[in-house]
């Protein structure tokens, strides 16, 4: 059965009720780099001197409670820049708060032009790096990645477990998808902060990855073996060391298989 064929990470943080999982809390990463996390997630990270901002979450009402949560991590350091991921609605929403609170530049794929090699902020503590990784999720796709402490931030690239894709899977669109997620485990991250939801490993990267190819080969042999619609869904359950990641039994496995069962059928994937 494909879903025993990989060993998951340890039980984790992921393990959590939803509802504990989507309740406010500030987590530390290491010193001067930390995590609002809830539903949408929020970094700041100090740089030494200056200190930028990941990602801005999609609720404006919600801006006096993260502006707080910031400064309380970062004191006096100035968040001088705040990285959008991408600029979908639920990363955006407080660019401006913090462009008034702050006197922030706003950096995404819009705003700039983000060379192949990326761009490097540099303070006297540490530097971090937004390096472009578009074609998943969004063409604009960023991740940041802070060296020194082995942190990885992978907006929605990673998403417990649902398929990032946002257009119809396709067999190249599945290949670029394998060869990033393979790009992002070759960081060998200690911690990856995604987008939404609880922080996570570089295991975990590598557990999705074998998933989805085991999803791809486990329905196309189900098609190939003449099987309906209605029986591969039935068959294809959430994977045992899976169910607990957040909301992954709820409904992103079963759209995975639904997305994947449909670019079987069209032909091309998984043949």
């Amino acid at each position: 059965m494909y879903s025993d064929r990989v060993p998951g990470p340890s039980e984790d943080a992921s393990a959590m009720p939803d509802t504990a999982a989507e309740t406010p809390k500030i987590i530390t990463v290491a010193d001067g780099l930390g995590v609002r996390q809830e539903v949408d997630n929020c970094t700041w990270i100090d740089l030494g001197g200056y200190a930028v901002v990941v990602d801005a979450l999609e609720h404006r009402h919600k801006a006096a409670d993260v502006i707080a949560a910031v400064r309380d991590g970062l004191g006096e350091v100035p968040v001088r820049y705040v990285i959008n991921t991408h600029t979908h609605y639920d990363h955006v929403a407080l660019n401006p708060d913090f462009q008034e609170q702050f006197g922030a530049e706003i950096v995404n794929h819009s705003t700039r032009d983000i060379p192949p090699e990326g761009l490097t902020f540099r303070g006297s503590r540490r530097p971090a790096q937004m390096i472009p990784a578009g074609g998943c999720h969004t063409d604009g796709d960023c991740v940041v990645w802070v060296p020194s402490d082995r942190t990885l931030l992978t907006g929605d690239l990673f998403g417990w477990g649902v398929l990032p894709l946002t257009q119809p899977l396709r067999p190249e669109l599945a290949q670029h998808l394998e060869a990033t997620y393979e790009w992002l485990i070759a960081f060998e991250p200690e911690t990856v902060i995604p987008g939404h939801g609880p922080l996570a490993t570089g295991e975990h990267l590598a557990r999705w990855l074998a998933y989805f190819r085991s999803l791809v080969e486990h329905i196309s042999e189900a098609c190939r073996c003449d099987q309906t619609d209605k029986e591969i869904l039935a068959s294809t359950a959430p994977p045992a060391d899976m169910r607990h990641w957040w909301r992954f039994a709820d409904w992103k496995h079963d759209r995975n298989v639904r997305v994947v069962l449909r670019a079987v059928r069209r032909g091309g994937l998984g043949a």
